[in-house]
């Protein structure tokens, strides 16, 4: 049985399982065919671990990498994840500056940002850690639709 290493009080937010003696990122994205949230794992490091579990910023922004990796994955498929672990390094362990420069280069769900309290001016220019450091853990719907429309 997995043992849950971490997890923040959101069910969304990607935890951190122990699996014979091996660290998992669960990421929680996309739909199956009877449009139930569909579960994914892949291996990460004891430092990516202590990266997720001190920075929200940075666990947010890993997750709004992972999601469209989830979304491509569609209601059947599998996550690309030799994508996904590419992710962890640059995402979680680089210097903030070089985050954001990441962020130009992959597809990533704004909204999500949004949601978790992103300031949006920031979050246009692509100053995605300066536009996260007042996040939530909670997120507010009505915020993304404010900004992006329904």
């Amino acid at each position: 049985m997995d043992e849950i290493v971490f997890s923040r009080e959101s069910s969304w937010l990607p935890f951190v399982t122990r699996h014979e003696h091996k660290l998992l990122l669960q990421v929680v994205g996309g739909a199956d065919a009877l449009h139930q949230p569909r579960e994914f794992s892949f291996p990460i490091a004891e430092a990516h671990l202590a990266v997720i579990s001190s920075s929200l910023t940075r666990h947010l922004l890993l997750y709004c990498a992972l999601t469209p990796l989830a979304s491509k994955a569609g209601s059947g498929g599998v996550l690309d994840e030799e994508a996904a672990v590419a992710l962890l390094d640059p995402i979680l362990l680089s210097e903030d500056g070089d985050v954001d420069r990441i962020f130009w280069k992959i597809p990533w769900d704004k909204r999500l940002l949004l949601a978790h309290g992103a300031n949006f001016r920031l979050l246009k220019r692509v100053q995605l850690v300066a536009a996260l450091r007042h996040a939530t853990v909670q997120t507010d719907w009505s915020r993304a639709r404010r900004y992006l429309g329904p």
